[in-house]
């Protein structure tokens, strides 16, 4: 699901959460362990292998989320890149230890091979949170947000440095490969948007 471009606003019928400067990517969970794709349909599974614990994970999930690599706190959009065309294994290997990701998780698909995209965000994301649960020292992170301050959550985020906002209503449901209004993001003056591709749901799981 692709987003619409907004300023900033308060809204109590919406979520703000951080808008996670990484690599777009969707869990796969099935019975043979995980794969992660990005909205360019590409398989990283194996450029991230400290991500081993979404594997614990029951069957049948799909869960949408940014890979990040995270320095000082904030995210390093060239490390995470650099992570991703990685391929020599030993390099990939010391990598993971040296320059690890985390996988910041802000929705769910699918749960037990069954689609929840009609059900609405704040069910899905309570959905997610349980699912996640005890997972984040693994390198799997569950966004947070805040609901109805999204002028102040901006403002901390321009004080900051960070890349953006996202607005999500509350009551929506989710639209793979299509761009909504009832996903909007806010971004500081002078920031540009990378364009990317549809995501991918993947055989057996649509």
């Amino acid at each position: 699901m692709l987003a619409g471009a907004s300023g900033p606003f308060d809204s109590e019928t919406h979520l703000f959460e951080l808008k996670w400067d990484g690599i777009r990517a969707l869990a796969f969970v099935d019975g043979g362990g995980y794969r992660l794709r990005t909205r360019h349909r590409r398989d990283v599974t194996d450029s991230f292998p400290e991500l081993e614990a979404l594997a614990r994970l029951r069957p049948g999930a799909v869960l949408d989320g940014e890979l990040v690599v995270l320095r000082d706190g904030k995210p390093d959009l060239g490390a995470v890149q650099s992570r991703q065309h990685t391929v020599d294994p030993l390099k990939v290997r010391g990598l993971a230890r040296t320059r690890p990701v985390t996988y910041v998780v802000f929705d769910l698909l699918y749960v037990d091979f069954r689609s929840v995209m009609v059900e609405p965000l704040v069910e899905r994301r309570r959905r997610l949170r349980e699912i996640v649960e005890g997972l984040a020292d693994s390198g799997i992170l569950f966004s947070e947000g805040v609901l109805g301050a999204g002028t102040a959550l901006f403002a901390e985020v321009c004080r900051l440095g960070l890349e953006g906002v996202m607005a999500k209503r509350l009551t929506s449901c989710y639209r793979p490969g299509r761009r909504s209004r009832a996903w909007l993001k806010i971004k500081p003056r002078g920031i540009t948007e990378r364009q990317g591709n549809r995501l991918e749901l993947g055989p057996g799981l649509r």
